[in-house]
């Protein structure tokens, strides 16, 4: 069974490949006619001068009495023929220097040979000089003048009398040649003008040129579409021939695909079973177009009413076959798969036979995908991609459309009104979208910092977590803005506080000074007292001047080379005895090599003074104090931690704030500048100083890149 099968596959297949041979066949005996109905309206159309180029051959024309002049070697002032008498005035108006820039123009393009029988002058080496031999005949060797549309001779004999000789014709025909050249003469300016001024012309005599005009000039004749030989062959039966064989085609096509001829249940068993709608619908629209390959081929054949078949030979033919079995194979397969719509029906068709169909749960998701990303183009990142996305779409819809000729109007403005629709979508959806995103800044910008975006706003997206960092971002600057408002408040009540005390020391002391019935004892412990006092109000508004300064930067730096782990050690012995008295120990854990940074000597030392102050205020007593020095990464970090004596309820970034104490009683000595202003040197020296709380843990960081 399966073998009866395959025969009968083959048979088909064969029946097939022999159907389009005949149509090949049949075509092909057909194109010498179609080519001799072009030739004859081609002769018909330049038989009179409307479609022949006669400013071209005027040039021509006037080339001969040009060249006739060069190969005279006579300058135009000194110029005796051809010309008119001396007494006519001729010298007044040069026609020969005229002509000579017209011919200028066309003889670079045209090939020539003039002889005056002793001279001669020519721009080409094809040998155009045979051509004036008495036997010569074009026939003998047409290969080594097929590179020209048009040969001929103008002769001026020894009267200057005018013949001309077409030697080999092309589109213009010789007579129109020969009329029009004869033409030329006939209005010759010199000529004219002689004879109007009744003077004596001395004429180009014993002269010839040959001209060979190139196959590739547009020169001779006017040629548009109407001139075209494509026009000529397809209105000669080249467009008829070619579509009512697509017609007997698609006839063939249907016979062979008929149940009722071959007795099969599935027909065509002889193509694959992937073929689809698409392929057919494609396949018929290029079957029209590859009309333009049929009539070119048409006019490639070498077949001419002059010649006949004498250059047709076997590989021509086989191309010209090969070429048009190509175009009438695509016919046959397209119909081929169209033709199921008959016999299934058009749904089922569809259903079947459409690629398009198949694979639309698949277009859908990817259409899916795209307009996602349409709707929510981040243009914080490139959008490269998804232009190129809608430009390659858009011109494939449009290249399409294209293919469909005047139908594609239609589909066009199918095309524009869909396109509408969804812009038209697009912008509504990118609306309301922005009218979500300013609701959301109008309530950020009447206060309302809490207020967060949840709505998707496709394009905006982005801006949502921009909108959010601005709302972070307030809602920071107003918890700085109330922290800077309660240590202002805090500034001044400390700044009293601090500044208060001493004073009212001095006054009260000062009135017991005023007493005159204090002793002697009593005298010196109230000077002393107002002395403790006094140094006392004079540190603190020195350390206020000197944070203000560094406030304002305008802090002086003399900067040197500066050993920071010695400076830390020398500022430490200077107060190894207080240290002793409170029982505190050093453990240093510091590089043995130095440590060499551009610092300002003098607001180096008072940092490190400071620190070891407030460690010497604040520190558990009987406890020991740590202090690491370590280099990571082109640094230089100092570190020192001590147990607090007192519980720390305050932040480490708010000890470093102006007159912010530990000590929240302010019982023990101090400004609450001390941080500060090692804070504020460090900054000035471009390093950087942080404090930490952990528990009764109180730890300096100091931080410096190294030179």
């Amino acid at each position: 069974m399966d073998t009866k099968l395959k025969n009968s596959r083959n048979v088909r297949i064969g029946i097939i490949i022999v159907g389009l041979l005949l149509a090949v066949g049949v075509n092909v005996s057909l194109f010498p006619l179609m080519i001799r109905n072009a030739e004859q309206k081609s002769a018909q159309l330049f038989s009179s001068s409307e479609n022949v180029n006669t400013e071209y051959i005027d040039t021509l024309y006037q080339g001969a009495y040009v060249l006739y002049t060069e190969i005279k070697n006579e300058p135009s002032e000194n110029r005796t023929e051809p010309f008119v008498g001396e007494e006519s005035g001729y010298d007044d108006y040069d026609y020969i220097s005229e002509w000579s820039s017209s011919f200028e123009g066309v003889r670079s393009e045209t090939d020539y040979y003039a002889t005056d029988g002793a001279k001669k002058e020519v721009n080409t080496n094809a040998p155009l000089y045979e051509v004036l031999e008495p036997d010569f005949r074009i026939d003998d060797d047409k290969e080594q003048w097929n590179s020209y549309e048009s040969v001929f001779v103008l002769d001026f004999d020894e009267d200057g009398n005018l013949s001309v000789d077409v030697k080999k014709d092309g589109t213009v025909s010789a007579d129109t040649l020969i009329k029009s050249l004869l033409q030329a003469d006939r209005y010759n300016e010199i000529r004219t003008y002689a004879v109007d001024n009744d003077t004596t012309l001395v004429p180009v005599k014993n002269f010839q040129v040959v001209y060979g005009i190139p196959k590739d000039s547009t020169n001779l004749a006017y040629e548009d579409y109407y001139t075209s030989d494509y026009y000529l062959v397809a209105s000669g039966g080249g467009d008829a021939a070619y579509f009512i064989t697509l017609l007997v085609i698609a006839a063939f096509a249907c016979f062979m695909c008929s149940r009722r001829v071959w007795k099969n249940e599935k027909m065509p068993d002889y193509l694959p079973k992937w073929r689809y709608m698409e392929a057919g619908i494609f396949g018929l629209m290029m079957s029209f177009a590859m009309c333009d390959i049929y009539i070119d081929t048409v006019c490639d054949f070498p077949y001419t009413g002059k010649s006949g078949y004498a250059n047709v030979n076997v590989w021509s033919v086989l191309k010209t076959g090969g070429i048009l079995w190509i175009v009438f194979a695509v016919a046959f397969v397209s119909v081929v798969c169209i033709y199921p719509v008959f016999s299934v029906g058009l749904k089922e068709y569809i259903r079947q036979y459409s690629f398009i169909y198949q694979i639309f749960p698949w277009i859908r998701k990817k259409w899916d995908q795209f307009t996602d990303e349409v709707n929510h183009i981040d243009f914080s990142d490139k959008t490269t991609k998804t232009i190129l996305k809608i430009v390659v779409i858009n011109f494939l819809v449009l290249a399409v459309l294209m293919c469909m000729w005047m139908f594609g109007i239609v589909g066009l403005v199918i095309y524009s009104l869909v396109l509408f629709y969804l812009m038209k979508k697009y912008y509504d959806r990118i609306k309301k979208d922005y009218d979500v995103l300013m609701r959301g800044v109008q309530r950020i910008a009447e206060g309302d910092l809490d207020t967060m975006i949840t709505e998707d706003i496709g394009v905006f997206e982005p801006f949502k977590e921009q909108l959010t960092e601005i709302r972070t971002g307030f809602k920071k600057a107003v918890d700085e803005e109330v922290k800077s408002q309660r240590m202002k408040t805090e500034l001044i009540t400390n700044v009293s506080h601090d500044l208060k005390t001493p004073l009212t020391a001095i006054t009260t002391y000062v009135e017991l000074l005023k007493k005159e019935d204090i002793t002697e004892e009593e005298r010196k412990s109230y000077i002393e007292t107002l002395e403790k006092k006094s140094l006392r109000l004079k540190v603190l508004i020195e350390d206020l001047f000197e944070v203000s300064k560094a406030t304002t930067n305008n802090i002086t730096l003399n900067l040197m080379d500066v050993d920071v782990v010695n400076l830390m050690k020398q500022v430490s012995v200077e107060h190894a005895d207080k240290f002793e008295q409170m029982g505190l120990q050093l453990r240093w854990n510091v590089p043995e090599e130095k440590i060499i940074l551009k610092l300002d000597n003098q607001k180096t030392y008072r940092i490190f003074e400071n620190l070891f102050v407030n460690i010497q205020k604040y520190a558990m007593p009987n406890s020991r104090v740590y202090i690491d020095v370590e280099k990571p990464e082109g640094n230089v970090t100092i570190t020192m931690r001590n147990m607090s004596a007192v519980e720390l309820n305050v932040r480490g970034d708010e000890l470093t704030e102006r007159f912010v104490r530990g000590d929240a009683s302010r019982n023990t000595e101090g400004s609450g500048l001390g941080l500060a202003i090692a804070r504020s040197f460090t900054e000035a020296q471009k390093g950087s100083l942080h404090i930490a709380v952990d528990g009764d843990l109180f730890k300096v960081v100091i931080l410096w890149k190294l030179s």
